[in-house]
């Protein structure tokens, strides 16, 4: 018996680990245009994120720790050229406890006509 209740702990604890990468809170990049792009950088509340080299029609989720405090998140992307092509911000709101945070999602999409939105599903 004492067998079965170590794989059975084991596999509990793989399970949370996994659980807790895909909850975590997560930036959907997606470019829909036919441009590529040298770079993508958000600045939370508690970290910076950049992305290098975000392709044609291409799709990148990119999971980060809970943040510790609310604030605005502002990104910045960047052109080929090294040309800043658009900027802006967005609220990152959430209850004091960090579990509040799970499941958060910030899309970022470039769309077919080069327009960038920004958003979040909280």
């Amino acid at each position: 018996m004492k067998p079965r209740l170590g794989l059975i702990f084991c596999l509990l604890i793989i399970m949370s680990g996994i659980a807790y990468h895909f909850l975590s809170p997560q930036i959907l990049v997606k470019n829909l245009s036919d441009r590529s792009f040298y770079q993508v950088s958000f600045s939370l509340p508690d970290k910076q994120i950049t992305l290098d080299t975000i392709q044609v029609n291409s799709r990148q989720t990119i999971y980060f720790s809970p943040q510790e405090k609310t604030g605005i998140v502002t990104y910045q992307l960047i052109a080929i050229n090294g040309d800043q092509v658009a900027q802006g911000h967005i609220e990152y709101q959430f209850d004091d406890n960090n579990l509040s945070q799970f499941g958060t999602k910030l899309s970022f999409i470039i769309d077919e006509q080069y327009r960038v939105s920004f958003s979040s599903n909280k």
